[in-house]
């Protein structure tokens, strides 16, 4: 009966994520998109106005394109970069680790799961959760779950290495060098791009404002100007994706929690492995603390960054 109960809450809390999952993917697209959208209408612009100043029927191509291009970037973030489309994503992914704490810990035997009403506590304990974000249920009604396999009953050494160890390796250390990795490559993008505007721009300077090519007639000071606002342009653009992607925090955010469940495991290590009731309750309350903290700091960061807008 008890894992018929278990796998019921599990369900539902695979639906939950991968609702969280598809909330996520819609507002990384959108922001990519706007990004892309943007950059490439202000370049259309700009190549209007400089380029093919000369060439009727191309400046009017790219004036036209840079104009459908501007308002799609508009359109996109206006539609679904708001701050409620952010708020369900990260509400749904908060009930969704919120469930899978209680029944690791459940699993694991922890208090209050030590007692013949195991089953009973944490269906009331999960149901509290789930009431408290109903207005999200039709996210979760539109994500197909086929099967959800809870995890077993988790003796001391099993849930430390499939719960903790997994934790560790498995997401905050990969995910904090996934996203140094993003970070790093579109800090190197900004600085390229202020580096070439700076370039530009001196160029333009030493030759009076005009740069001049073999065979072509390029624009003048004031073309040149323009591409170099083009430029510095795109720079501020990805510094504002970078910063709206919470890269920073995210990279120390994941490293510190990762620090913090390895610190925690060799602490109850060095302790001896206790796995008295007492002892190991509060062992495994810990855990899951460091990784509801490390949750709530997140949701917190988004909250705090997106009500500025």
């Amino acid at each position: 009966m008890n894992n018929e109960v278990v796998s019921t809450i599990w369900r539902r809390r695979v639906g939950w994520s991968r609702a969280a999952d598809q909330l996520k993917r819609r507002v990384t697209y959108a922001r990519v998109a706007a990004l892309v959208l943007s950059s490439t209408g202000a370049m259309l612009g700009t190549m209007a106005a400089t380029l093919f100043a000369g060439t009727p029927h191309l400046r009017t191509a790219c004036a036209a394109s840079s104009a459908v291009l501007l308002a799609l970037a508009t359109f996109i973030t206006a539609n679904f970069l708001t701050v409620d489309a952010i708020r369900a994503w990260t509400r749904a992914r908060s009930v969704s680790e919120a469930i899978k704490a209680e029944v690791y810990a459940f699993r694991a035997g922890a208090e209050p799961y030590g007692t013949g009403e195991a089953a009973k506590t944490l269906q009331q304990k999960t149901s509290e959760v789930e009431e408290a974000a109903r207005d999200l249920e039709r996210h979760v009604a539109g994500a197909a779950v086929d099967t959800a396999t809870p995890p077993p009953h988790l003796p001391p050494i099993e849930y430390v290495r499939q719960r903790i160890d997994q934790q560790i390796e498995g997401y905050y250390r990969k995910k904090a060098r996934l996203f140094a990795q993003r970070q790093a490559t579109l800090r190197g993008l900004e600085v390229g791009l202020g580096a070439l505007a700076t370039v530009i721009a001196a160029l333009a300077a030493f030759s009076g404002g005009a740069i001049q090519q073999p065979g072509e007639s390029m624009p003048t000071g004031t073309g040149v100007a323009a591409w170099v606002a083009v430029l510095t342009t795109l720079g501020a653009a990805l510094a504002a994706h970078v910063a709206a992607s919470r890269y920073d925090f995210l990279v120390m955010s994941y490293y510190a929690t990762a620090r913090r469940l390895e610190d925690l495991v060799n602490g109850w290590r060095s302790d001896g492995s206790p796995t008295d009731a007492t002892a190991w309750s509060a062992f495994v309350h810990a855990s899951e603390t460091a990784i509801s903290v490390e949750n709530e700091s997140w949701l917190a960061k988004w909250a705090e960054q997106d009500s500025k807008k």
